[in-house]
């Protein structure tokens, strides 16, 4: 009686020790083990009420439904596939992302889908919103395999691209990706960084684990105030303006001027090749302290930031460089 007594006790024990979980059939279980702990569970992906629209250079102004039953009739396996996943208190409406998606579709032929996750993103629970980044990236996932099996394509032609947590939405979708089917790109544009930059483990959100290259730009990052971090979270990361405070982004809104300038950084990067980074950095809490110049390919830079990023001479390290105050931000 007495071991069973003490066994008894000690499956309490472990009953009480039990990560808390939730299940959102078909997409999996989620449960609050490290690195997690901080923040509440997800919402299943059906309670975000996801749209995902796809815009082709046939379809530009009104978008096709994708999900992970639906492929829309412009979809064409043979065309590159960038996802756009706007960060918190945004919907899939906003301007920025439809302007990012013509420039785009003015330079390539492109299957370009909007991630709405608006139902979560406008949560003013912003712990509750970077939570659901888990399931929102769960359920990319499921959109992009659907893409890969039943019209065909390969995962790298597939790219996700986010903006705050819209970063950590695209970090959690390649981290759903069966192993043998990586993201070909996941970029970060100034990844949120409250609740992501405490923890050792990177795999909170975007990481080098995301994609097989991983591409991030830094531009909020001056103090623990700051809506972005400078911790090195990709293959290859860009501190712009040293990843703090950007040129005219003064007064109580900087930081939020600071934050929206990657994706302005960004869109400007598809219109032409022209964040041209020359100096490579040893630390990213020490920038430009640490950095010195670096060596390109003949006539090009060593690093660029943004569209090209993928076809830079060096893919791997940090990098420093200056952009201008005003648009065109590009000096080069």
């Amino acid at each position: 009686m007495a071991v069973l007594l003490c066994l008894a006790a000690l499956l309490s024990f472990v009953n009480l020790l039990r990560a808390a979980e939730i299940c959102c059939p078909p997409y999996g279980c989620f449960n609050d083990n490290p690195p997690f702990n901080l923040m509440p569970l997800p919402t299943c992906p059906l309670g975000c009420e996801l749209e995902y629209s796809m815009y082709t250079r046939t379809n530009r102004l009104i978008g096709q439904t994708v999900s992970d039953t639906v492929v829309p009739s412009v979809y064409s396996a043979q065309r590159r596939t960038v996802f756009i996943a706007h960060g918190w208190t945004n919907d899939g409406r906003f301007p920025w992302l439809h302007d990012m998606k013509n420039a785009f579709l003015d330079r390539e032929d492109i299957n370009v889908v909007i991630v709405d996750w608006g139902g979560c993103a406008q949560n003013l629970n912003y712990n509750q919103a970077a939570s659901d980044t888990r399931s929102v990236g769960r359920y990319t996932a499921a959109v992009i395999q659907r893409l890969l099996q039943v019209a065909g394509s390969i995962s790298a032609r597939m790219w996700c691209n986010g903006h705050s947590l819209g970063s950590h939405v695209c970090g959690h979708t390649g981290m759903s990706m069966p192993a043998n089917l990586p993201l070909g790109r996941a970029t970060g544009m100034d990844p949120a960084g409250p609740l992501f930059q405490y923890t050792a483990d990177k795999t909170i959100g975007i990481n080098p684990t995301s994609a097989t290259f991983v591409d991030i730009m830094h531009t909020d990052s001056h103090d623990s105030a700051s809506l972005g971090t400078l911790r090195d979270l990709g293959h290859v990361d860009f501190y712009p303006n040293g990843g703090g405070d950007q040129p005219n982004c003064p007064g109580p809104s900087g930081s939020t001027c600071s934050h929206l300038r990657a994706y302005q950084f960004f869109t400007e990067s598809i219109i032409r090749d022209c964040f041209h980074a020359t100096q490579r950095c040893t630390n990213f809490n020490n920038i430009p302290g640490s950095c010195s110049a670096c060596g390109g390919c003949g006539a090009f830079p060593c690093a660029y930031m943004g569209y090209a990023a993928e076809s830079s001479c060096n893919r791997t390290g940090l990098y420093y460089l200056q952009t201008s105050g005003n648009t065109p931000y590009c000096l080069n």
